[in-house]
């Protein structure tokens, strides 16, 4: 049997660190949308324009970061 560094073998920890990481993602991710509801509008200079009336504002970047750091959690 393999074991890991910590006490528990290969096939028990793997699957848990997963969960974990999952877990990790899916606040990050309630957070980065809490974010973007919570900041009042306008927010700042608007970087990427999507439409006439929608975009990426400066203060929308908190929340596409959390949303990155979610994403590669989640992987």
């Amino acid at each position: 049997m393999l074991l890991t560094p910590g006490r528990y073998p290969l096939e028990v920890s793997r699957p848990t660190q997963r969960r974990r990481r999952r877990l990790q993602a899916l606040t990050l991710a309630a957070v980065a949308i809490g974010l973007v509801i919570v900041e009042p509008f306008p927010k700042g200079a608007v970087l990427v324009s999507l439409t006439p009336t929608h975009g990426v504002d400066v203060g929308d970047l908190p929340a596409v970061a959390l949303l990155l750091v979610a994403a590669c959690l989640a992987i």
